[in-house]
């Protein structure tokens, strides 16, 4: 490992960068897989073999707690002496308590019990759209989708939607290493007004007590397994994960696939390959860029040691392009033989919503295709990504039918 101070940063929000982050990745791949960043100070591991290894391994710490004061990390969530991490950043024995006692109520058994209703969800989505020559398809359909689902599983009144979208817009501030003061105060606000809410839906659950997701996890407290900010927070991450997350996957995929019009094609010849078309997308155009973990004094990464407390940053959509696990990584196919990637993390902390994100893509895919078979990329409006640390989609997507 070296410190080459001309290979360029990665920086998620540089315009420049987020149109293209391979013509980055690739030649630090090839050059310094392992890179110190100097600038945001943090690890920056970019080659599948050592993003894998990291994911699997349980010793490797996630909680940005045991980082060093100016580690990346400590910054980038805001870590002080009141911060306590979510699922997404706890580490054993609390994150194995906690991810048992939420499995247990949010798996694939409860997803595929789901389907009948989202495809109802995606239907009357879509039947809003009947009849236009055009639409926005992020703020008309692949945000409104993926939020009315999870807030519906979450058993939170629907009354609330608007305000749950502009919530989870705000939360992406907290992947943000340097936010302005408004987005730092609109994050803030956003935080407090989640965790508000969910409250107050924790105290009515307590008095009346349904089938729902909080009742079950309020069940799980009563018995030993969950404490209840440990509710609050989990409730906080889905409704966030399950609705930016999938946002992204089904603007990325319907780029993808009419940037791509043989592919398309393929798709529309043969439905059966939906399955492969989604997790092609999910390795081709990542909706989760990076994860972050914790240097220890034992770790070596690529040979090399570390002291303890550093922030490492494993770039997911980097592993999914390396050319030591694919062929051709920078080609889009539904075909691919071999379709392993890391857009959904790996190991003890691998995605427990990935099973509803699939499914939701896969429901979305097939009737958005079938309701509007021209479906095509407005020329007069270019899809506009949106800038956001830690996720790729789209902040506009105009399509015509």
């Amino acid at each position: 490992m070296n410190e080459q101070t001309e290979v360029p940063v990665i920086n998620p929000i540089d315009p420049k960068f987020n149109e293209n982050p391979h013509a980055t990745y690739d030649p630090l791949r090839s050059t310094d897989p392992v890179y110190r960043d100097t600038v945001l100070n943090r690890i920056l591991v970019t080659r599948a073999k050592e993003v894998g290894e990291i994911l699997q391994d349980r010793q490797i710490p996630c909680d940005p707690r045991k980082t060093l004061p100016d580690a990346y990390a400590r910054r980038t969530f805001w870590v002080d002496e009141n911060y306590k991490p979510s699922l997404l950043r706890m580490d054993d024995p609390d994150h194995k308590r906690v991810r048992s006692a939420v499995a247990k109520v949010f798996n694939q058994t409860v997803v595929d019990a789901m389907r009948g209703r989202i495809e109802e969800i995606t239907t009357v989505i879509l039947d809003t759209l009947v009849g236009r020559t055009s639409f926005e398809l992020i703020e008309e359909f692949a945000r409104p989708l993926p939020i009315t689902v999870i807030a519906e599983f979450l058993g939170v009144d629907d009354v609330y939607l608007a305000e749950f979208m502009q919530w989870s817009i705000a939360m992406l501030q907290s992947f943000n290493p340097a936010p302005t003061p408004q987005q730092k105060a609109d994050m803030m606000r956003g935080r407090d007004w989640g965790i508000d809410y969910f409250k107050k839906v924790v105290d009515a659950r307590r008095t009346t007590r349904g089938n729902d997701f909080i009742s079950s996890l309020i069940t799980a407290e009563e018995q030993g397994q969950l404490t209840e900010w440990e509710i609050l927070s989990t409730c906080d991450l889905l409704l966030l994960a399950g609705n930016v997350t999938t946002t992204d996957l089904i603007g990325n995929g319907v780029v993808a696939l009419l940037q791509h019009p043989e592919q398309l094609q393929k798709l529309r010849a043969n439905p059966a390959l939906l399955p492969h078309a989604i997790e092609e997308i999910l390795r081709y155009d990542s909706p989760i860029t990076s994860v972050n973990r914790v240097t220890t004094d034992t770790i070596r990464i690529d040979g090399c040691p570390f002291h303890a407390g550093q922030s490492i940053s494993l770039m997911l959509d980097a592993a999914n392009h390396d050319p030591a696990l694919h062929e051709d990584p920078h080609t889009f196919d539904i075909e691919r033989t071999n379709q392993r990637h890391y857009s959904f993390g790996g190991g003890a902390h691998f995605c427990l919503g990935a099973p509803l994100a699939r499914a939701e893509a896969e429901i979305a895919f097939k009737l958005l295709l079938e309701r509007f078979p021209k479906l095509a990329l407005d020329p007069a409006r270019p899809p506009k990504r949106k800038l956001a640390p830690s996720f790729h989609g789209f902040e506009s997507l105009w399509v015509t039918v």
